[in-house]
């Protein structure tokens, strides 16, 4: 009797640490998926969140960056409709008073929705993006105003097909030394496709 006893004791110890151990291995599971929510939400929050007066880029690069991030973002479906009016105005914040004057912020705004739209209907996502180095940003002074002109490539997926987009930004830097975007334009565009050919 005891030693059936024994026996069902030692089962009853295995169980438990069968259930405990199973227990973890969710935990542990679960845990590593939140991570990677909180990672993908907390980009976006700290985009729609971002404070441009204390935290405004420093230098031509960053303030490209932060562009093309909340651009990436945004073609990515990555924001709700009522995100997506606050990242407009955030978007703003980062261009020049130049740009501002000939795009009103509801232009700008309808133009976002219409450009996402046609993401949507062409398959088309963006991928990645990269920037010039630091080094290779071009600068110059024109009536004792500072600007600056950096590449950045796109990578599209466009229907399956990855497209290479690059694209020069042309900054001019405002009174209180911040870099502002007056503008970009595609330099060139080329299909993955395209190049064995």
């Amino acid at each position: 009797m005891n030693k059936k006893m024994g026996t069902r004791g030692f089962t009853t110890v295995i169980l438990l640490l069968v259930i405990i151990g199973l227990a973890f291995y969710t935990y542990l599971n679960n845990h590593a998926g939140n991570k990677q929510e909180v990672k993908k939400s907390s980009e976006v929050d700290k985009l729609v969140n971002y404070d441009f007066e204390n935290d405004y880029p420093k230098t031509v690069r960053e303030t490209v960056k932060l562009h093309c991030n909340y651009m990436k973002n945004a073609y990515n479906n990555k924001f709700t409709e009522d995100e997506l009016f606050t990242v407009n105005r955030n978007i703003r914040c980062l261009f020049d008073e130049e740009l501002l004057a000939i795009n009103t912020e509801e232009q700008q705004l309808q133009g976002l929705k219409d450009e996402l739209l046609l993401y949507e209907e062409n398959k088309q996502k963006l991928v990645s993006f990269s920037l010039a180095e630091g080094s290779q940003v071009q600068y110059n002074t024109e009536n004792e105003k500072e600007y600056a002109k950096i590449k950045v490539t796109l990578t599209l997926s466009v229907d399956s097909v990855t497209v290479s987009v690059q694209e020069e930004y042309i900054l001019r830097q405002d009174e209180e030394g911040r870099w502002k975007i007056l503008g970009w334009k595609v330099m060139n565009k080329e299909s993955a496709g395209d190049k064995g050919d």
